[in-house]
Formats: C-alpha cells, structure tokens, sequence
C-alpha cells in the first residue's frame, strides 16, 4: 500500500511542479499563449541567445510592446487576458513565460516554430525481400 501512495504522491509532483507546456507552431502563421493575464501581467521569451526578455507588459488593463522584433505582431486580448503571436518565424522558437503580477501561478510555454512541407510521396524502390521505400516532400530546404 505504501508503494502505491509513494506513486500517487510521486505522479502529483511531477505534473504540479512540470516543465513547459509544448506548444508548435508553423511558419507564417499565428500562435495563442493559454494562460491569461486579466489586468497587470507581461510575456517573457527565453532562447539560446535571450536570457528572459520582456517582450510585452499589460498594466492596468493596457498593453504595451516592449520588444522591437516582436512589436508588430504581438497582441493582448483584453476580452480573453491571452497573448498571441502573429507571422512565427523560425527564431521566434524559445521559451515563453506569461507573468501574472495578481498573485496567481505563472506558465511557461515551450514553442518550436515549423516549416510546413507537402504531403510526402512515397516509393516502392525494391519490390523484393526486403523492399525498400523512398519517401520526398516538396518544400523550402
């Protein structure tokens, strides 16, 4: 029985006390931030070359950018509390924190940012044992 609790206990911590949540997105289009900042909060982005920038900040109800390679296409919608992300770009992959200064838990969100291709076609190169298949997309390289 004591092993049981000790798992039960174990599973709890991990999904309390977890990492990011994934979240991927794809070139040219739009990506939503699923935690919301009601009145007075701000979005963090982390990568390997930005060590925790704040690239917006709502106070009071009203959103500012703070970053200029993200000003243009980074909204706070008042009626959700969500920040979303416009025209994704291969480096806008990183870590993204959304900040809520009324005491509640913030979160954390993990994007990768994906090129779309084609649907892959595939062939059958060597029919005999063992076959062999050859699969290829169409898309940027």
């Amino acid at each position: 029985m004591k092993i049981i609790i000790c798992t039960f206990l174990l599973c709890i911590t991990v999904s309390v006390f977890g990492g990011p949540q994934e979240l991927n997105g794809i070139v040219g289009k739009s990506i939503e931030f699923p935690a919301a900042v009601e009145t007075s909060g701000n979005l963090i982005y982390s990568s390997k070359a930005n060590a925790g920038v704040t690239i917006g900040d709502v106070t009071d109800g009203y959103f500012t950018p703070q970053n200029e390679k993200f000003r243009d296409r980074l909204q706070w919608h008042s009626s959700t509390g969500h920040f979303s992300l416009s025209e994704l770009k291969l480096e806008d992959s990183g870590v993204y924190k959304v900040e809520k200064n009324d005491g509640q838990k913030s979160a954390s969100f993990n994007l990768t940012v994906w090129i779309p291709v084609s649907k892959p076609h595939v062939m059958v190169t060597h029919n005999k044992y063992p076959c062999k298949l050859m699969c290829t997309v169409e898309g940027q390289e």
